[in-house]
């Protein structure tokens, strides 16, 4: 099976999205993970093992720049990712929503209306789940992968999650030459 999961931006967002990627690698090794990330993220999911592909996209570049051709660049590329068995947007806001849908898949999955920060974003899934948007976000986004993916996992696992940000190790040359003098 290979999925892709949206989560676009947001460094706290990534971080929260990215605890699930164990439990799905966890509870079936077969599952292909790709990631769809706005570019300024990447360097925060490039290390992850189970991460198979991280696609970036530049959607806040093209807002920035007020450019209907970058928009249009992007969202042409996006249809040529794929083709998924499953898109899940964990971000369910509309640009996460719209991406998702645009991307090739047999099934598109996202948060119901009343589980969502954007409501209309539920209008471009083929499938949704509903919990409570007050709930705490690494629960919500457990639970969707847990539903997307139909995993038998418990909550109470969270508790004994491994460590899941990585780095690589050329990306340690830190000196005081890289910090600005205050």
């Amino acid at each position: 099976m290979k999925i892709a999961i949206v989560k676009l931006s947001a460094l706290g967002d990534i971080v929260h999205a990215m605890v699930v990627l164990q439990f799905i690698k966890k509870y079936n090794q077969a599952v292909e993970v790709d990631w769809v990330v706005e570019e300024a993220y990447l360097d925060l999911l490039k290390a992850n093992p189970d991460i198979n592909n991280i696609i970036t996209v530049n959607i806040k570049k093209a807002k920035k720049h007020k450019s209907f051709y970058l928009l249009y660049k992007e969202l042409k590329k996006i249809r040529s990712f794929g083709p998924y068995d499953l898109v899940i947007d964990m971000q369910s806001l509309i640009k996460s929503a719209i991406i998702s849908r645009l991307m090739p898949s047999k099934l598109t999955l996202g948060f119901d209306s009343s589980s969502s920060r954007e409501s209309l974003a539920s209008i471009f899934y083929n499938k949704t789940f509903k919990l409570p948007y007050d709930r705490n976000i690494i629960e919500r986004n457990f639970k969707l992968i847990s539903f997307a993916l139909d995993l038998s996992v418990n909550l109470e696992e969270l508790k004994y999650k491994l460590p899941f940000l990585y780095y690589e190790k050329k990306d340690l040359n830190l000196s005081l030459s890289n910090f600005k003098k205050i």
